[in-house]
This record gives structure tokens, C-alpha cells and sequence, in this order.
């Protein structure tokens, strides 16, 4: 089950910018989980700035958790309205 929340804050090392678009906090991703899938996921929901899936340095695979930044906080609160505790296999 994806655990879908609001991010807060913008991500260390970002530019101040970038702080003032909505970032969800995604958790519980599986291994096999590319980019590409959580961008086929979360753009029904409204325009992605961002997409940053954390990933092991050697394996390249997912950690389990990724931000999504929204342009629109609307669209950002949506996405958290359906996806939280959503059922997802990359």
C-alpha cells in the first residue's frame, strides 16, 4: 500500500524557486518502481514539476520512497485524497 502525504518544505539542495511548488512525500514503493511508472501514476492527477524516486547507489533500485512535486497544491491534495493506501505493483 503507497502511503501518500504531503512533503512540506522543498528537498535540500533545490533552489529557492522551486520550494514554492507542492511536494508529496510517496513511501512504501517497490524495488522495481522506475520513474516512469510514478509519472504514469500521478499525472492524472494535474502537472508534475518534478519527479525525484530515491535510489540505491550500487543496485539502482528503488529505496521505497519518492517525491512528487506538483505545480498546483489542488492537484498535489487530489493525488493524496486517491492514492493513499492505494494497492500498486510496478
Amino acid at each position: 500500500m503507497l502511503t501518500v502525504q504531503s512533503g512540506g518544505g522543498g528537498l535540500s539542495g533545490m533552489a529557492a524557486d522551486d520550494r514554492d511548488y507542492t511536494s508529496l512525500r510517496v513511501m512504501n514503493i517497490s524495488e522495481d518502481t522506475k520513474e516512469a511508472d510514478l509519472q504514469e501514476l500521478f499525472e492524472r492527477f494535474g502537472r508534475i514539476f518534478r519527479i525525484y524516486l530515491a535510489k540505491d547507489r550500487e543496485t539502482h533500485q528503488s529505496r521505497g520512497f519518492a517525491f512528487i512535486n506538483f505545480f498546483a497544491r489542488d492537484d498535489a491534495q487530489r493525488a493524496i485524497d486517491k492514492l493513499d493506501g492505494h494497492g500498486y505493483v510496478a
